[in-house]
C-alpha cells in the first residue's frame, strides 16, 4: 500500500508542476517526504516487533494500517484535484503597476534598523552564551517577535521581484543580513523566504509562461538546494550541540565523526526529527485501543491556540487560559508538531480524507489562480506572497502555527508598508497607458473640427 500511496503522491507533484501550481507540487513534495517517506522507515520497525515507539508516539500494526488507508484516501483526493482542474494559463497574471525604487537612504536606513533588530535579539533577548551554546535558540521567550521583524529586510527583494524592477546591491546585503540572522535562530522562517522569493520569481519573473526546461528546472533545484543546506545543515548543528560544545569546526567535525546522530541520517531524522507518519499512526492506534477517549472538537483546539500564540509574551500570559483549554481539547496530544493530517483528523475524523485535501487545494491552487489573475496592488501581492509561502504548515504543521504566523506577518507588512509605500512608483508604460486616449467609438470621426 505504501509504494501505491508513494506513486500517487509523485504524480500529484507533476500533474500540479505541469499545470504551473508550484505551491500545490511544493505542500506535495512535503507530504511525500513527511509522511509517505516516514511511513516505509516504520513498517520496516512494524516487521520486526508487533509494535514501535516515535519521540511520544505508540504505534502497533492495526493502527499503522488504519493510518496508511486515511493517508491513501488523502493522497487520492490530492490527485484528482489537480487532474480535474485549471491550471495556470500562459499570461493570465495581470502585471504590477508600480515599481519600487527606493532611494540610497532607503537601504541605509533599513540595514541600520536590522542591525538593531539582530544586536536586540542576539545579547539583550536570548543572550550571547544561550545563542552560541544553545541547540534551539529562537525558542526563548520573546524572540519570535524579533525573528519575524526581521522579515523587514526580505520585503525590499520581494517587493523588487513583484514590482519587476532591478534587483540592486541594497536589496541583496538587506536580505543576506536578515536571512543569516533569521537561519542562525530559525530554520523554519528563512525556508519561509525562500518559499515566499520562489513562488515570486516562478509567477512574477514569468517562470511559469516559459516551457519546461533544463534552465528552468536547474533555478527551482538551486532553490531547493539553498533550503536544503539551510534545514540540514543548520538542523545538524544544533542537533551536534545537544551532543558537544566548542566552536563551529568542532561541530562540523563531530557530524562527521557521527553521522548516525544528526538530521543528516534519514533513520534519525525520521525518528526524532519530524513527525509525519508517526503523529498520524500514533493517533490512529490510540482511536483502535481508546475510543472512549476519541471526541472531534471540529478545529476549535488548534484554532483557540492560534488566536493566542501570535500575541507577544506579556500579552500572551493573560489569556492563557485560552489557549490551555485549546490543547485540553486535543485527544491525543504527543506529537511534539502535529503535521495538518494529523490534525484534521483530531478535529474532524475520516471527513478529513476530503477536508483536509481541499483545504491544500483551497489555499495552494484556488487563491493563488484568483490572486494572479486580480488587478491586486503591490501591497495585496505581498501579503498573499507570504501568506502562500506559511501555507507550509498546513502540510508540516502545526495548524496553529500557520494561523498565529499568518497573523503575525501580515501584521508586519501591514504596520510598516507606509516605508515602503513611499518607494512605489507608476511603471512608465502604466503612465504612458494612462495618456494615450482610449480609441474612439466605431463610426466617429475623430479627425473633425470641432465646432465653432
Amino acid at each position: 500500500m505504501i509504494w501505491t500511496i508513494f506513486w500517487i503522491n509523485v504524480l500529484t507533484v507533476a500533474v500540479a508542476f505541469k499545470k504551473r501550481m508550484v505551491l500545490y507540487a511544493l505542500l506535495n513534495v512535503a507530504f511525500l517526504y513527511l509522511v509517505t517517506g516516514q511511513a516505509f522507515q516504520i513498517e520496516g520497525d512494524l516487521d520486526r516487533s508487533h509494535a514501535t515507539v516515535y519521540l511520544n508516539n505508540f504505534i502497533n500494526g492495526p493502527g499503522f494500517i488504519l493510518a496508511l488507508r486515511y493517508v491513501l484516501g488523502i493522497s487520492f483526493v490530492s490527485l484528482v484535484l489537480a487532474l480535474i482542474s485549471r491550471g495556470y494559463v500562459k499570461d493570465m497574471q495581470v502585471a504590477s503597476q508600480h515599481a519600487f525604487t527606493p532611494p540610497r537612504r532607503f537601504y541605509f536606513f533599513l540595514f541600520a534598523l536590522e542591525c538593531a533588530i539582530g544586536f536586540i535579539l542576539v545579547f539583550v533577548v536570548v543572550g550571547l552564551s544561550q545563542f552560541l551554546n544553545s541547540s534551539r535558540p529562537g525558542y526563548q521567550s520573546g524572540a519570535t517577535v524579533f525573528i519575524v521583524l526581521l522579515f523587514l529586510g526580505i520585503i525590499p527583494l520581494l517587493l523588487k521581484i513583484l514590482s519587476r524592477s532591478s534587483i540592486g546591491s541594497g536589496d541583496i546585503v538587506c536580505f543576506l543580513f536578515a536571512f543569516i540572522v533569521t537561519s542562525a535562530f530559525s530554520r523554519i522562517h528563512a525556508i519561509l523566504y525562500l518559499t515566499a522569493i520562489l513562488i515570486a520569481l516562478f509567477y512574477e519573473r514569468r517562470w511559469a509562461d516559459m516551457p519546461i526546461s533544463i534552465s528552468m528546472i536547474m533555478k527551482i533545484i538551486t532553490i531547493g538546494c539553498i533550503a536544503s543546506v539551510v534545514f540540514l545543515g543548520i538542523g545538524a548543528l544544533h542537533d551536534a550541540q545537544n551532543f558537544t560544545g566548542g566552536s563551529i569546526s568542532d561541530l562540523i567535525n563531530y557530524i562527521i565523526a557521527h553521522p548516525e546522530k544528526s538530521i543528516l541520517s534519514f533513520e534519525y531524522n525520521y525518528r526524532v526529527g519530524v513527525e509525519g507518519m508517526s503523529g498520524i499512526a500514533g493517533a490512529f492506534t490510540q482511536y483502535l485501543n481508546e475510543p472512549t477517549s476519541v471526541h472531534f472538537d471540529y478545529g476549535a483546539s488548534w484554532i483557540l491556540q492560534g488566536s493566542v500564540q501570535w500575541l507577544p509574551g506579556a500579552v500572551k500570559s493573560s489569556v492563557s487560559s485560552i489557549s490551555d483549554y485549546g490543547m485540553s481539547l486535543d485527544w491525543s496530544p504527543f506529537s511534539i508538531v502535529a503535521t495538518g493530517p494529523e490534525s484534521f483528523f483530531k478535529s474532524f475524523g475520516w471527513f478529513s480524507v476530503l477536508l483536509y485535501p481541499l483545504g491544500v487545494y483551497l489555499l495552494a491552487w484556488h487563491l493563488p489562480l484568483k490572486i494572479l489573475s486580480a488587478q491586486a496592488s503591490t501591497k495585496t501581492r505581498l501579503i498573499a506572497c507570504i501568506f502562500f509561502a506559511i501555507t507550509i504548515f498546513f502540510t508540516r504543521g502545526s495548524l496553529s502555527v500557520w494561523i498565529a504566523y499568518s497573523v503575525t506577518y501580515i501584521a508586519v507588512i501591514i504596520l510598516f508598508w507606509k516605508i515602503y509605500n513611499a518607494n512605489l512608483v507608476k511603471h512608465k508604460s502604466s503612465l504612458q497607458s494612462l495618456l494615450t486616449p482610449a480609441p474612439a467609438p466605431p463610426g466617429v470621426n475623430t479627425t473633425d473640427k470641432p465646432c465653432p
